[in-house]
């Protein structure tokens, strides 16, 4: 089995440990699982790995460079590793990081020329066969892989506030949805959480509603998805006790030019809407930036059965699991 690391968002490392204990160990071995970092070891093939969708990126792992103080030192230990694994010919290009920010390398030369001695490649910045990730965590740790190839989903271009299809899947792990579940988003936007219910889980019905109007066309044109223009503090159009899961990402008033107190007016009413929908013993899965979210679910009817403090493009937000106890 060869031996690999993987980046997810940070802060849900629980919801990905439960994830990953699903496979086989004979196909998947969780080594280690911290914040934001997986390493482990796999037999399934390379085209399988990427498709794991929770997953942000994965790297073949070519050495632990344990806590090397500074990023020319962890480039100093990785001129050391065994790179024989490495595609033969390819050329590439080395990425280098200091916790979440790209840096320079003073060495890069150096360990550009040992990578071109372990596979006859040369360096490529423009259209590398292959990446190289030289990482020094915030934790201290050093790491040195080569990332698999990315699928196309995960590369699709993302529109202003789109979430990002990786958490989108993590959001639908935490709903624990069912091929067999009628999912809503009432803050559909472009459709992240709708494309991922139907392409991640393949859920029977997946109902998607927009307020902007000019934001519709975008959920009509994905395969499957029940598109409506509507206000997610109405929702005349979804019969009561007719879904399973809600699964959104409302506006947070970072794009709206919105007061705290008409956003609360706002996720009030809509969490009215999403209680009267959901059937009993029903869920709502979050993701917002806003604080007032636990009181809101009490006054309205739900409990709190899990709350995750994450990291989305830099920001600081929560992602619920509130849970119907009631009709």
């Amino acid at each position: 089995m060869n031996q690999y690391f993987a980046t997810f968002t940070s802060g849900v490392q629980e919801i990905i440990g439960k994830r990953l204990q699903r496979f086989p160990r004979s196909e998947l071995a969780v080594q280690e699982l911290h914040d934001g970092l997986a390493l482990f070891s796999s037999s399934l093939s390379i085209n399988q790995l990427t498709e794991l969708r929770f997953f942000n990126n994965i790297f073949l792992f070519m050495a632990d460079l344990g806590q090397p103080g500074s990023i020319d030192a962890a480039a100093e230990v990785a001129m050391r590793a065994d790179m024989s694994g490495l595609p033969p010919k390819a050329g590439f290009k080395i990425h280098t990081r200091q916790a979440n920010q790209p840096v320079g390398l003073q060495n890069l030369q150096v360990l550009q020329q040992a990578v071109s001695s372990a596979n006859g490649g040369i360096p490529d910045s423009f259209r590398p066969d292959i990446e190289l990730l030289l990482w020094v965590r915030t934790d201290g740790r050093g790491l040195w892989g080569w990332q698999l190839p990315r699928p196309g989903f995960k590369t699709r271009k993302l529109e202003p506030g789109e979430l990002r299809p990786e958490l989108a899947h993590v959001m639908g792990l935490l709903a624990s949805l069912d091929r067999k579940d009628t999912v809503l988003d009432p803050f559909a936007g472009y459709g992240a959480i709708v494309r991922e219910c139907l392409q991640g889980f393949h859920c029977q019905e997946v109902v998607g509603v927009e307020y902007n109007e000019h934001l519709v066309p975008h959920l009509k044109s994905i395969p499957h998805v029940v598109a409506k223009h509507g206000d997610a503090a109405r929702l005349p159009h979804i019969e009561t006790r007719s879904i399973d899961r809600v699964i959104t990402d409302p506006p947070w008033g970072r794009f709206e030019h919105a007061t705290p107190t008409q956003l609360e007016h706002l996720y009030y009413e809509a969490m009215v809407q999403m209680h009267r929908v959901l059937r009993v013993k029903g869920c709502i899965v979050m993701l917002t930036s806003l604080d007032f979210i636990g009181k809101l679910a009490s006054e309205i009817g739900f409990t709190t059965e899990k709350q995750y403090s994450v990291l989305v493009n830099g920001q600081k937000a929560t992602l619920y699991k509130l849970r119907k106890l009631a009709a």
